[in-house]
């Protein structure tokens, strides 16, 4: 229990804290208001890195999961020599700090390949840290899936391509749909690859990250709140989607 209020107790200060009219973005309490809500669309680096995390985890988004999904099904579909070691690649980004990734994609798309940083190279460091994310789920819906009714379609004389799209790829979409919001929502949230990838532009964790550096500011609470509230909403949807036919 005692680690539970450890870990949740400042979250909840800091949204707490996200309501008070105070300037000090912390104790006192003045009074409650929506101020510092307000001046989030007021200022133009909040805007903008708004969008730029938006641009960023829709592409990140749009790439991670169909490469994501076409390992899952190989995986759980394939059987090949070096399989594990296959897995064990894949999923290797998830224990590895995301700082180390984003410093290795550095030296490689400038130094090497010459390329300018951006936020595509941005959104391709995200596709590195993600994509397993997207194997995981995906798998694990394929791994409950009934592959009877694949065998029935095809003795009723389906045709592979017509059992995929209209059997396979409709059970499995809900885990598809629910990797997509996760991974969309880790991608707002990442910094360490974002750091060495994005050049001069900046998405909201930098923002944030920018402004802490001068002291918590009642505008971060408030910032910091959204995120929470966007991040468990998003989560929660997911969970929603992937429980969908679960039975």
């Amino acid at each position: 229990m005692g680690g539970f209020v450890f870990l949740y107790l400042p979250l909840l200060l800091l949204m707490f804290f996200s309501f008070n009219r105070s300037e000090s973005g912390s104790f006192p309490v003045t009074s409650f208001s929506l101020h510092w809500y307000r001046r989030l669309g007021e200022e133009f680096f909040v805007r903008d890195a708004f969008v730029n995390s938006l641009l960023v985890a829709a592409i990140a988004t749009a790439v991670a999961v169909p490469v994501g999904t076409l390992c899952a099904f190989g995986l759980v579909r394939g059987r090949f020599r070096g399989k594990g070691l296959f897995l064990s690649l894949i999923l290797m980004p998830m224990v590895v700090p995301g700082l180390l990734i984003g410093i290795a994609l550095l030296i490689v798309l400038v130094p090497i390949f010459q390329v300018g940083l951006s936020l595509g190279t941005a959104a391709l460091g995200h596709v590195v840290i993600l994509t397993p994310y997207v194997v995981l789920v995906v798998a694990t819906r394929l791994y409950g899936f009934d592959r009877t009714l694949e065998a029935a379609a095809a003795d009723l004389g389906a045709a592979p391509t017509r059992v995929f799209w209209h059997v396979t790829l409709p059970l499995v979409m809900p885990g598809i749909l629910a990797a997509a919001l996760i991974v969309f929502t880790l991608s707002l949230d990442q910094f360490g690859v974002t750091l060495f990838t994005i050049g001069s532009n900046s998405t909201l964790p930098m923002y944030i990250w920018s402004q802490i550096e001068l002291g918590v500011t009642p505008t971060v609470n408030a910032l910091g709140t959204l995120f929470i509230v966007v991040s468990v909403g998003v989560l929660l949807l997911a969970h929603l989607v992937l429980q969908r036919r679960s039975a």
